[in-house]
């Protein structure tokens, strides 16, 4: 039916597409860094300037170099991070307009077009902008007045509001199409990139860390919350269904076992599977050493990233030990009777912030920290 793999680790989480471009900036980066090292530690004569800087300035150019790379390169079209949007579902078609990106209002509201375009398309967008300006002057007679129309400061972003919501409207089956393949594609390319391209290796060359990274299917109560409290979300014509989890571990030794099907009911077509398992933790791996802390704290600043926890990962925390009155019944599951009433739009606004309290508190406590991953695969159905 399957299998399930866990490991006791230290981690922390990170957002899938900082990695992604923080991962690019450095093998991009790299040469030049090298080479700005080499000339700082063995440039000599009158004309070797670089040897003679202080080493805080070569780490301020490092930094400037990495950044460089970075600007950007999360929005970039059709790119792995790009494409993140599809595969979580929190894009709109609109997103895909990406020849929005290429007009630029000047002060009268005219529009000038990037050089790629063409005469045909750029006809389309006029008529396209009109049409936004139209209903907005529309629901706004206030900006008519006696001396004319005058417009908000605003307007620009307004004008690409509208233009979008039009856009999605209105919009082809073709962009439907291409976001749907970005969705299915993004998986298989996230996974392409961390192994066979070698950036994993990178992660293990520089830092000495691990890259864990899996894409898991939303349960209903966070699909529901995303929908209800992620403004991502609150214009998209679907219901979210995957997100990538993403941490940067320590090396660890993790196991697997196959989930077995009871012979009786898969004869009868009734799919039935129970397995569980035991083994012993090293006590001693689950000291952190300062050295360690080092290679995370080195790697977070290298790659300018920052916990991020996802709602998905609210889980509660495991305790070896606890007090009988804290302690679970057992390690059986039981079903959970759902519940039918509708929660208030004051119950939603009290969930909201209590989880992003409970997140951001989180993202600001100490981290790694230990924790217990966890991935399923069902082969069988």
């Amino acid at each position: 039916m399957g299998d399930t793999a866990a490991a006791v680790v230290w981690g922390v989480p990170v957002k899938p597409v900082d990695l992604i471009v923080s991962l690019d900036a450095l093998r991009k980066a790299s040469p030049a860094i090298q080479t700005l090292r080499l000339c700082h530690q063995f440039g000599k004569g009158k004309d070797a300037h670089v040897a003679k800087l202080p080493k805080e300035i070569i780490v301020f150019i490092e930094e400037e170099l990495l950044a460089m790379h970075r600007v950007g390169k999360e929005k970039e079209p059709f790119s792995l991070p790009g494409r993140y949007c599809c595969f979580e579902g929190s894009c709109r078609p609109s997103d895909h307009m990406h020849h929005v990106d290429h007009v630029f209002p000047k002060e009268d509201y005219e529009f000038e077009y990037a050089s790629d375009d063409s005469e045909a398309y750029e006809d389309d967008y006029e008529s396209l902008a009109d049409t936004a300006r139209a209903e907005l002057c529309e629901a706004h007679p206030e900006w008519r007045t006696k001396q004319g129309l005058v417009l908000p400061a605003n307007f620009p972003s307004l004008l690409h509001a509208k233009i979008a919501d039009i856009f999605d409207i209105n919009t082809s089956e073709e962009v439907h199409e291409l976001c749907f393949m970005s969705k299915v594609e993004w998986e298989d390319d996230v996974r392409d990139y961390l192994s066979t391209q070698g950036n994993s290796e990178i992660i293990r060359k520089y830092f000495s860390l691990n890259v864990f990274i899996m894409c898991e299917n939303l349960s209903d109560s966070t699909k529901k919350y995303l929908c209800d409290c992620d403004e991502r979300f609150s214009k998209v014509h679907s219901d979210p269904e995957k997100v990538a989890i993403c941490y940067l571990v320590l090396p660890s030794r993790s196991t697997k076992w196959e989930v077995r099907l009871d012979p009786i009911s898969r004869e009868s077509g009734s799919y039935y599977g129970e397995s569980a398992t035991s083994m012993l933790v090293d006590r001693n791996s689950l000291d952190l050493t300062e050295e360690h802390q080092q290679r995370f704290a080195r790697a977070m600043s290298r790659l300018a990233l920052k916990p991020s926890v996802h709602p998905s990962q609210l889980q509660t925390t495991l305790l070896a030990s606890c007090s009988m009155t804290a302690s679970s019944p057992s390690l059986m599951q039981y079903p959970r009777r759902a519940k039918k009433e509708q929660p208030s739009a004051e119950d939603i606004e009290k969930k909201h912030t209590a989880i992003t309290g409970r997140i951001r508190d989180m993202e600001k406590t100490h981290w790694p920290k230990l924790m217990l991953l966890v991935n399923h695969n069902c082969h069988e159905f």
